[in-house]
């Protein structure tokens, strides 16, 4: 079974760091923690890579599906 990457990209605010969290706190939920790899990128050097231009953003096996805001626990769950 592949893994789903789940990608965190931040400059290392408060807000990022939020997200990062957050982002943990749903796969936990989940009880599906074997089921995904998450990433956490601060190196702003590699945000225009990711298609990402405004941080806090949440990237799913590559697509960018949240930018420029920190989203909860439940809608990440819903995105999984």
């Amino acid at each position: 079974m592949d893994m789903k990457l789940i990608q965190v990209v931040g400059k290392g605010c408060k807000k990022c760091e939020k997200q990062y969290e957050l982002v943990l706190e749903a796969i936990k939920s989940t009880g599906k923690e074997n089921e995904y790899r998450v990433e956490h990128f601060t190196d702003i050097v590699k945000f225009a890579d990711l298609d990402v231009f405004m941080t806090p953003a949440l990237r799913i096996d590559g697509i960018v599906v949240s930018e420029g805001r920190v989203i909860g626990v439940e809608k990440i769950k819903e995105l999984l």
